[in-house]
């Protein structure tokens, strides 16, 4: 839907009600729609229109009246001779969906059990009933389902009956909720576990695949601490009670997203429920995730944008209070650290790419333009800018314009400019020039310390395509032999900033702006300084300060200042002394998923390989070592090795610590590893997934099959990626994130051209979010060289699919990034 028909729509239309119906008791593969919508005309007897994509109608009427199926096309049903009210009946069949843009019907492979949800995201809402699909026409709605017997079903508003007829099947009812926007709209159903809760008198609820019962109820007591702190955290934060009564957090199979922020039935994917062993870094991501739906019921939910262009503030806010409220309200007081070493060096990638844009301000012309732009700009860039926006007015004024924005608009919808009009009345402060640098410039910029006669300069520089005069609210450090010697408060308004106080007679290893990453900037690290790290890193007590290192060399590696080799004697040298679990497992994710086969070249891979293993080793074999950081170091000894003998010893669950001996996620893990090797081939495989029949067990097989170096394996898992009737959006994920490899390059080469040929012609069978998702993952970024960047731009020179296209612009500058270094470096590593 374009804006403008949505500016017209919204001129003409007030909703005043929903009442849906759904049956989900005739088959598997339709389910029944029935939709009344009532709503008022501003100008009788004109025409608009409501998104409709049924397989099959049955009978429309307005005010009573027949209308013809025939009017519905292309998704839209015409409505013509509107009265001053009016009253819509749509009864239709639909069809559930695998790829989850719609009512999205799962099978767990372990019981054969159904399970579905409701995913309109932000142009699909359609699909599932008849509505107005626009983020400013909210409405309440009334909800009835029909499920068999033995499912469970939750929606957005508090279960009112569940009556049971004597065929088995039954009606369930839900008490009519607050007006919501369309595209939060949801109902799951299915046999879900369920354990529920309460916190302050707020119903909650956790539901699961049935499957995962026994793995809930041992997990369940941590999730409903982290929303009961969330809720306490929010109460006293926003100042408003929650606003939709009861709250339900439901993990579904086969999820798009992370989570989604549906009122009163948060959607999160089921990974979260962990199947094995889990890290704290993955007890605190799930922890950051509650948290951040959490915010949304107020900031997105209670006050939703008026169009999509303003959807980033939505995330970014989110993403800003989640990583403040876990650090403050939970035991994960990490949580900062974590999201420096992995949410912002996602940005800063996205950054950097041909596909930057503000932070706000993007047009959006339709939906889907809007939903391309939600990425590493939009989620941790705006919290950077929200945090420095929170330093630069004073966190209490902050808060207070919050609250304004938030007490002015409740179940409405507002714009940036609402948001930073509370901003400056509660301030007293004009901030326009503060978001015009901020929020409505992309690009990065590069802080660097030197000395000039003694005194300490950061040096502040942007890029040359999008000048920006941004102020950064932040500080400095200098360390010797890893002693922090002097530290100060600084307020970058220049290109150059003398600090005040900070004198380079200390004598320092290493100067380092941003220390404590309050601002979002790059650190740029001189030769000099650079050499010295792998002596100097092991030595700063101050987890932030290494934090901002490491994000100093990752990014280095892509700007091409900062060699290959460097990153990994840093690694050798200070990774296995990292105390801080989550930065230990972010910085072993990031060098060995950066490295090999990528920025260093294909003869140097292997022994890099080696290099990390042994360094895995380390950490593995210390005593004393817990069970997060053994686990950490288990998977990238069992991710990088090429010793088959200690991969059979641990695929037998021989030298390893209890809690991992009979671990099925570590195991597929080890099983991986053995066939990229070529070690393990597709019949042992299909015999251990046969012994785990889970949806990971499934998952992690294809994975492994597709990894497999053959050219059988290849061409079997290209099928798989290409010819699949209705495959899940899950799987053809599993495939195509493994398909291209650090080693396999001789035989992976041949299908870099059928990449780019043969993957956009996916979406006549993908929906846009899936095909996006799988052009991003299945990038040939691992076949460095100059053929793969011809054929992509060759690719990028003919008509593409917009999602496609976004994730080959960026895919090819990663792609440039990496050729980049290897002339530059390649022939020193």
């Amino acid at each position: 839907m374009l804006r403008t028909e949505a500016e017209e729509r919204a001129s003409l239309v007030d909703v005043h009600s929903y009442d849906v119906s759904l049956d989900f008791t005739r088959g598997d593969e339709l389910f029944g729609s029935a939709t009344t919508i009532r709503f008022a005309c501003s100008a009788p007897s004109t025409s608009t229109f409501v998104e409709l994509s049924p397989l099959e109608v049955h009978s429309i009427t307005l005010n009573g009246k027949p209308i013809d199926a025939s009017e519905v096309k292309d998704g839209r049903l015409w409505l013509d001779h509107l009265a001053a009210d009016n009253e819509l009946v749509v009864d239709a069949t639909m069809a559930y969906v695998r790829d989850g843009e719609g009512m999205h019907r799962a099978i767990d492979p372990q019981d054969g059990k159904a399970y579905l949800y409701g995913s309109p995201a932000s142009s699909t809402a359609g699909k599932i009933y008849a509505c107005f699909e626009q983020p400013d026409l909210k409405a309440p709605y009334s909800v009835r389902v029909k499920a068999p017997r033995d499912w469970a079903v939750i929606s957005n508003g508090a279960a009112k009956s569940a009556a049971n007829d004597a065929a088995g099947d039954g009606w369930h009812t839900f008490e009519t909720t607050r007006p919501i926007a369309t595209y939060f709209f949801t109902v799951c159903a299915g046999p879900f576990a369920m354990q529920a809760g309460e916190h302050d008198g707020i119903p909650l609820g956790i539901y699961v695949r049935r499957t995962l019962a026994d793995r809930l109820a041992e997990q369940a007591d941590e999730i409903f601490t982290i929303t009961a702190q969330g809720f306490d955290y929010y109460h006293r934060v926003y100042g408003i009670r929650y606003p939709w009564g009861k709250y339900d957090q439901v993990f579904v199979p086969e999820f798009n997203m992370g989570a989604m922020e549906n009122p009163g039935c948060v959607t999160l994917r089921d990974e979260f429920v962990f199947q094995g062993h889990a890290s704290r870094a993955e007890h605190l991501l799930r922890a950051v995730v509650v948290i951040h739906e959490m915010a949304h019921m107020w900031f997105g939910d209670l006050v939703t944008m008026q169009w999509w262009d303003d959807l980033w503030l939505n995330e970014s806010f989110a993403e800003f209070l989640a990583q403040q409220g876990t650090a403050e309200a939970t035991e994960f007081s990490e949580a900062w650290i974590d999201f420096s070493a992995i949410r912002k060096n996602w940005g800063y990638a996205a950054d950097r790419a041909p596909s930057t844009h503000p932070i706000a301000g993007t047009p959006a012309p339709d939906a889907n333009a809007a939903l391309e732009n939600l990425d590493g700009i939009t989620y941790p860039k705006g919290a950077s800018a929200l945090r420095q926006l929170a330093a630069y007015l004073g966190e209490e004024t902050f808060l207070s314009g919050v609250r304004k924005y938030l007490r002015t608009h409740e179940f409405g919808n507002a714009s940036l400019q609402d948001f930073l009009r509370a901003m400056s009345e509660e301030s007293g402060q004009d901030v326009d020039d503060w978001a015009q640098a901020w929020l409505l410039t992309p690009g990065t910029d590069v802080l660097e310390a030197s000395t000039d006669g003694g005194t300490v300069v950061i040096n502040r520089s942007t890029p040359e395509q999008f000048p920006a005069q941004r102020p950064h609210v932040t500080d400095i450090a200098a360390y010797r032999r890893g002693v922090r010697v002097a530290k100060a408060d600084v307020r970058i308004d220049s290109d150059r900033t003398e600090v005040p106080g900070l004198r380079s007679s200390e004598s320092p290893n290493l100067l380092l702006p941003n220390a404590t990453d309050r601002t979002w900037a790059i650190v740029a690290l001189d030769g000099a300084t650079q050499a010295k790290l792998p002596e100097e890193l092991p030595n700063i007590d101050d987890a932030t300060a290494r934090g901002v290192v490491w994000s100093s060399l990752l990014n280095g590696l892509s700007l091409g200042t900062v060699d290959p080799a460097l990153l990994l004697d840093t690694f050798e040298a200070a990774w296995p002394v990292e105390d801080v679990d989550p930065l230990l497992e972010a910085v072993a994710t990031m060098t060995a998923g950066r490295l090999p086969g990528k920025f260093l070249t294909v003869a140097h891979t292997p022994a890099a390989l080696d290099r990390l293993a042994a360094t895995g080793n380390r950490v593995f074999d210390a005593t004393g070592a817990g069970d997060s950081r053994r686990l950490t170091a288990a998977r990238l000894v069992s991710g990088t090795t090429a010793d088959i003998d200690l991969l059979r010893e641990w695929l037998a669950g021989r030298g390893l610590p209890g809690f991992l001996a009979n671990d099925d996620q570590f195991r597929w893990s080890v099983i991986g590893r053995l066939a990229s090797l070529g070690a393990m081939d597709a019949a042992e495989i299909d015999d251990w997934r046969a012994k785990d029949p889970s949806v990971s067990g499934v998952l992690r097989s294809l994975s492994a099959r597709t990894r497999v170096p053959t050219a059988e394996a290849k061409a079997w898992a290209w099928s798989q990626l290409t010819e699949s009737d209705n495959p899940s959006s899950h799987e053809l994920g599993a495939v195509a994130s493994a398909f291209f490899g650090a080693t396999d390059q001789e035989i992976t080469r041949p299908y870099v051209e059928r990449f780019f040929d043969e993957l956009p012609k996916l979406s006549s069978r993908l929906g846009d979010m899936v095909l996006h998702l799988l052009a991003a993952d299945g990038y040939p970024i691992t076949v460095v060289e100059q053929r793969t960047l011809d054929l992509a731009e060759n690719a990028l020179a003919g008509e593409l699919p917009a999602g496609v296209r976004r994730s080959f612009v960026d895919g090819t500058s990663r792609l440039r990034e990496q050729l980049r270094s290897q002339e530059k470096f390649g022939a020193q590593q």
